[in-house]
């Protein structure tokens, strides 16, 4: 799969690996930054080294180093490491993901917004993984990298940044860094391979990752949740009216996490979507997601569908609602206020 993926999108994975540091890092971290990405090569390899293969079959097809391949699944863990050696203080980020859960006909609908910097769009792909030995997959991915949410026989994954702690008893925002663990791309791959969210629980219990995420997860029996994860810690979130909505803040009580009313000021992007659901008659439908999904702040241009600007411009790159008992992906290419679901089938 891996040689398939890395000759079928060679022009895009060489390109957006040129451009990869300068994109993430700056100057004066990047020889130490390839360090820290080579540290999480021994946690994936002890987790899960069919993903390893996976990564030198990309190089192969792509015919670039496998170092230079496996960095490209390490951006969000790049990105969260030279914040602590910035010490850069992030409390409530306003650009970077939303995700929704809702329990649909005794199954689950899993839908993601992913919320970045628009430089990132040139570069983004939909895998469809066949595996001999797993569950087929849909995941989107920056071209090279394994993976992120996405779709499987099982189970659907949606994911958002939170501002990175090393533990709970840390602060964001500070210098605090708790090593290496499993970057996000091959957890999200990771959790694909799993039967449940029950299964998809113990896992995020027994590894150790690298950066900070929740994980929305719903699977095919209807079991829904969040997973807010530090490197060492996860917490899980239940739904509440068979729903659940989050961005990129802190909600659980063990880690200091805000309340609903809290949410409304400031983690408005969560509170929105929560808000447009709960507008609509239950059982949720796709259409109703789509709405939360498109939805902006009354008399803003922005909203759940991200549109910032400055020196960083972010929008919602894609958008996604996985129907686990279809075995369908519903995806949007740009920002789902401009543009259509359209269908990918298992």
């Amino acid at each position: 799969m891996g040689v398939q993926y890395g000759r079928q999108c060679k022009k895009l994975i060489r390109s957006v690996a040129k451009a990869f540091d300068s994109m993430l890092v700056p100057e004066e971290y990047r020889e130490e930054a390839r360090d820290v990405a080579k540290g999480a090569l021994s946690h994936v390899k002890a987790e899960a080294p069919e993903l390893i293969e996976e990564c030198e079959g990309i190089a192969e097809g792509c015919g670039l180093p496998f170092e230079d391949v496996f960095r490209l699944s390490c951006s969000q863990e790049l990105n969260s490491w030279q914040g602590c050696m910035r010490k850069r203080p992030i409390n409530t980020i306003v650009d970077e993901c939303t995700t929704i859960a809702a329990e649909r006909n005794g199954s689950s609908l899993v839908a993601w917004n992913m919320d970045w910097w628009i430089r990132w769009q040139p570069y983004m792909v939909l895998l469809h993984g066949q595996p001999d030995d797993g569950p087929r997959f849909l995941s989107f991915a920056i071209a090279g990298s394994v993976g992120r949410p996405g779709l499987s026989e099982s189970i659907s994954v949606g994911a958002n940044f939170l501002p990175y702690r090393a533990a709970p008893e840390f602060a964001a925002g500070g210098p605090d860094w708790a090593g290496a663990g499993i970057p996000y791309s091959f957890t999200a791959r990771m959790l694909l391979a799993q039967e449940s969210t029950a299964e998809a629980l113990k896992m995020l219990e027994r590894t150790k990752r690298m950066a900070c995420l929740n994980y929305t997860i719903g699977d095919l029996g209807g079991e829904i949740c969040c997973v807010e994860t530090m490197p060492e810690h996860i917490a899980v979130l239940r739904p509440k009216d068979g729903y659940i909505t989050h961005s990129n803040s802190y909600h659980a009580p063990e880690f200091g996490g805000m309340t609903m009313d809290e949410r409304a000021q400031r983690d408005p992007r969560c509170y929105r979507a929560w808000e447009v659901l709960g507008r609509r008659p239950k059982p949720l439908s796709r259409a109703d997601i789509y709405a939360a999904q498109r939805s902006h702040f009354p008399g803003q241009s922005t909203g759940v569908c991200v549109h910032t600007h400055g020196e960083r411009p972010s929008i919602t790159l894609l958008s996604f609602v996985g129907d686990v008992q279809a075995q369908t992906m519903w995806a949007a290419y740009g920002s789902p206020c401009e543009h259509q679901f359209l269908r990918y089938d298992l």
